[in-house]
């Protein structure tokens, strides 16, 4: 599956299918905000909740911009694996 991240005209930070269909409203880590401090908060990184997934950078977004975006409600799976990977490095 593809994934495109795009801001929209309103500034608003969207994942989305090829088809247009909206997966999940996202958003930028802080600055000054940890990936833990985040996931401690329920929150999750957009390419760790959707890990089979190809992630392109779209409107109003760089490809680096990818890595600092997270999501609200990631599945525990989800948590859970990113939790690994942030280990592991």
């Amino acid at each position: 599956m593809k994934i495109i991240v795009s801001m929209t005209a309103e500034g608003r930070i969207v994942a989305e299918t090829m088809q247009g269909q909206i997966l999940a409203e996202c958003f930028f880590k802080a600055e000054d905000e940890t990936a833990e401090e985040l996931r401690q908060m329920g929150y999750a990184r957009l390419q760790h909740t959707y890990a089979t997934a190809t992630l392109e950078a779209g409107d109003g977004l760089e490809p680096t911009d990818l890595e600092d975006v997270f999501i609200e409600g990631a599945s525990p799976v989800a948590q859970r694996s990113s939790l690994l990977e942030e280990k592991a490095v």
